[in-house]
């Protein structure tokens, strides 16, 4: 999921304006702590914005870190949230 997460923030700029205002919306209220990573990333799958997973990825991945989430919430601040 965290890795899904960062690619689409690296991809931002590339998104359709209809797009970019929904990832706005979810990685917004997910970086405002407003719902999980995994609330966010399903939001994400059904509005078809992240592509779904293959059978051979899903796998019980470990959780991350709470210093790791804390960055991708600021990557999030940083090169969404501020667009």
């Amino acid at each position: 999921m965290k890795e899904e997460i960062e690619k689409l923030v690296g991809q931002f700029g590339c998104l359709k304006p209809r797009e970019q205002a929904e990832v706005k919306n979810i990685l917004g209220q997910y970086a405002k702590g407003e719902m999980n990573m995994k609330d966010a990333h399903c939001l994400l799958l059904d509005e078809e914005l992240v592509p779904m997973p293959s059978r051979c990825t899903m796998y019980h991945k470990p959780d991350i870190s709470p210093a790791a989430e804390e960055k991708l919430k600021a990557l999030i601040r940083e090169q969404v949230l501020d667009q």
